[in-house]
């Protein structure tokens, strides 16, 4: 994945979590923690913060629209795992045409 890539898929996480009022950068690091099976507790734990704080941004998750949500699962997957995209995939994306 080049670093454009990662700035793009980066901007969209962005641009989701303001939607919602939340923390890009948080955003990312629960939901990368949660994707490895943490739980709440855990991710408060490993990141230092409130185990409140985590169940604010699970709360939020819970709450956004199917696809939100979707492309921010999807978007953090593949920076967490750091593979190569296939262009189409991230250029719907990352609403690109």
């Amino acid at each position: 994945m080049s670093p454009y890539d990662e700035d793009r898929i980066n901007e969209k996480i962005v641009e989701i979590a303001r939607r919602y009022n939340l923390n890009p950068g948080m955003l990312r690091d629960i939901l990368i923690h949660r994707n490895r099976g943490m739980n709440n507790a855990q991710i408060a734990d490993v990141m230092g913060i409130n185990r409140n704080t985590v169940n604010k941004y699970i709360n939020a998750l819970n709450k956004m629209n199917q696809n939100d949500l979707l492309s921010l699962l999807a978007l953090v997957a593949l920076i967490g795992a750091g593979v190569m995209v296939i262009g189409a995939l991230l250029k719907e994306l990352l609403g690109e045409d």
